[in-house]
């Protein structure tokens, strides 16, 4: 995204104005230790709403009342302004947009009124709009739908900061890595940066898994519905049964479910002859002895299981007294495979008997104590199994019971009534509402639901058509190809040449595959602090590159490099020319290699993208180009300095 930043600013709170004016393309803000270099990463940083403040303590806190930024869109200028945190900062922000030129030197203080005052949060939400995120909610779960958060600017900075303690480091690639959330969220969030997807895309994906959920919901019960179909068809076969035994019928056990629901219109009728049937006491009868065989089976059960668990205390008891066997036998036994005197030195034949004797018996102790243990095993699954059978049993007795129940209630008011047309006539009203409830339970579970199946194929297809999966892979491919041509000209272990770098969009890690081991070599597998700079400055400057030509980019084209140098000199040292060395001449080769990246990205975008190096370099004689075009600050010297 064509963006960069104008001007740096801070301001006391008297109005009085420090400011550092940049440019696109490269900026070098150069000078001694404590000159305020490594405090403007801070302050951009602070500008774009950060929750806390890391703008180094000292004279640039006591001088900053309010801290500002001016970046250059194309067609117009926005400024982001924000107290001191001890100033209210840690509260709001000022956001001031204005299609007229913007002169740093000219900017006050007086601008920042209440009328260009935002929360803090509101104000994030209003520059990543500035920048073009219009994704509020990127989650693709409908269960974490209220729990994800939104894309952030706080989300972006991670691709443009790279500051001193992080620019050479083994362990780190990007900037808030350490918090496992902010990593998780940003990786996530790549497809938004990167212009892949917009909102609708996600309101797809929430609505699928939705769907997919219902479906999958409803596999379920089908599934449970078909394991308890035989359960369903053995109570409606119980209903039937009442009603034929008050007129005086049989019915046949193995009606299917079916024909037991087709049955409903043509039960036989209540006649004279029901009275007279024995039906009720033959049914009654059979369903007590069947409860009563059912008793025994559980008793035999209860005896099995009884004997089991008995018998499994006896195995226990006797692997107890082995274990003390064996422990006595370890601390007493030889060995050696034969005794000799200790005073005359000749072997005692009756002893070396009984060590071997000792030691048989140990490993006949060793092989009984594993036969034990697995027979411990079987009688665990035995007893489970027969348990498992015993509720079974229990279940059915239950049943039972209930059946005979309502035989027992149908008697007693038959008893009190002496009509049993009336009991004839709740029975075939029980067939009617337990046949219309399993009828439509059977029409919700069968029915095939077309429009949801259209609407899933058609929100797969919706969501195919962003091609992430394709756009994914070109990214790799171009991170691969370019990290390892950019590395090449920096100072890269001869070890890892020619270079082979791979950059994984689903875990951000980089790693150099080894050709020769076929093996995967990460950043913190390397030594040497020169070839953890050159990747970080390899693939920064490759991101820098692919967001600028991505279309629909919301990352602007600024990356910051606070003291890449520091590698090779102390932070005190002051570099120039004069003093040139293989590593000044690896310095140079850093900023060559950063101004030709520059370029490379503008003859494809048409415009330069920014980037900013705060060192402690001076002087330096980079081939092809003249290093003072760049420096936009020289802080040397007494009260040479940001502040």
């Amino acid at each position: 995204m064509n963006v960069y930043i104008k001007s740096i600013l801070a301001f006391n709170v008297e109005g009085e104005k420090r400011h550092v004016d940049l440019s696109e393309g490269l900026n070098v803000i150069t000078g001694e230790s404590k000159s305020g270099k490594s405090a403007l990463l801070e302050i951009i940083d602070y500008c774009f709403g950060s929750s806390k403040s890391t703008i180094p303590k000292g004279e640039v806190t006591k001088f900053g009342y309010l801290f500002a930024i001016i970046l250059k869109f194309p067609k117009y200028h926005l400024v982001v302004a924000r107290k001191g945190f001890e100033n209210d900062g840690k509260k709001q922000m000022y956001l001031y947009r204005t299609s007229q030129d913007i002169i740093p030197k000219d900017l006050q203080k007086d601008l920042f009124t209440e009328e260009y005052a935002l929360s803090l949060d509101q104000a994030k939400i209003e520059l990543g709009k500035e920048f073009g995120i219009t994704v509020t909610n990127s989650t693709e779960n409908i269960d974490a739908a209220k729990s994800e958060p939104r894309p952030s600017v706080r989300n972006m900075t991670s691709y443009m900061f790279q500051h001193q303690n992080l620019v050479a480091s083994k362990f780190a690639l990007f900037y808030r890595f350490e918090d496992s959330q902010k990593r998780e969220q940003t990786i996530k969030q790549f497809p938004v940066f990167a212009g892949w997807v917009d909102q609708q895309y996600y309101n797809y994906r929430i609505e699928l898994d939705e769907l997919l959920k219902q479906q999958k919901r409803k596999e379920k019960l089908q599934q449970s519905y078909h394991k308890s179909t035989e359960i369903i068809r053995r109570d409606l076969l119980n209903t039937y049964k009442r009603y034929y035994m008050l007129v005086g019928k049989t019915l046949d056990d193995n009606l299917s479910l079916n024909r037991l629901l087709s049955l409903r219109s043509s039960l036989p009728d209540f006649t004279r002859e029901s009275y007279l049937s024995e039906e009720m006491e033959r049914r009654y009868e059979e369903l007590k002895k069947q409860r009563e065989e059912l008793k025994q089976q559980r008793y035999d059960l209860e005896m099995s299981i009884s004997n089991l668990e008995l018998s499994h205390g006896y195995g226990q008891s006797y692997s107890s007294n082995l274990k003390s066997l064996k422990a006595i036998l370890n601390h007493s036994l030889n060995h050696n495979d034969s005794y000799d005197c200790p005073v005359c030195g000749q072997g005692v034949e009756v002893l070396s008997q009984k060590i071997i004797s000792l030691k048989d018996s140990k490993r006949w102790l060793v092989e009984e104590l594993a036969s034990v243990k697995g027979q411990g095993n079987e009688f665990h699954l035995q007893i489970h199994n027969l348990k498992l059978e015993k509720d079974k049993i229990n279940d059915e007795i239950r049943r039972l019971g209930n059946e005979i129940s309502k035989i027992e209630e149908i008697t007693d008011r038959w008893k009190k009534t002496k009509k049993l047309d009336n009991e004839v006539v709740y029975a075939r009203a029980e067939i009617d509402i337990e046949c219309k409830r399993i009828e439509e339970q059977l029409i919700n579970l069968s029915k095939n639901d077309n429009e949801t199946d259209i609407r899933i194929n058609k929100l797969n297809r919706l969501i195919d058509g962003y091609n992430l999966h394709s756009y994914y892979s070109q990214a790799e491919t171009f991170f691969k190809t370019n990290i390892s041509r950019i590395i090449e000209k920096l100072d890269f272990e001869e070890e890892f040449r020619p270079a082979d770098l791979n950059f994984l969009l689903d875990t951000f890690d980089l790693y150099h595959h080894d050709k020769g081991s076929k093996s995967r070599v990460y950043l913190s597998e390397m030594g040497s602090g020169a070839n953890w700079l050159a990747c970080h400055v390899s693939l920064f400057l490759c991101f820098l590159h692919f967001f600028a030509i991505q279309e629909n980019s919301v990352i602007p084209s600024i990356l910051f490099f606070d003291q890449p140098s520091q590698v090779y000199f102390p932070e005190k040292i002051f570099i120039n020319a004069k003093e040139k060395s293989n590593d000044v001449q690896k310095v140079e080769q850093i900023y060559k290699t950063i101004l030709e990246e520059i370029e490379l990205i503008e003859e494809t975008t048409h415009y330069k993208p920014q980037v900013i190096v705060t060192d402690h370099v001076g002087e330096l004689d980079i081939e092809g180009y003249k290093f003072e075009d760049y420096l936009r600050k020289n802080w040397r010297g007494h009260d040479n300095k940001f502040i």
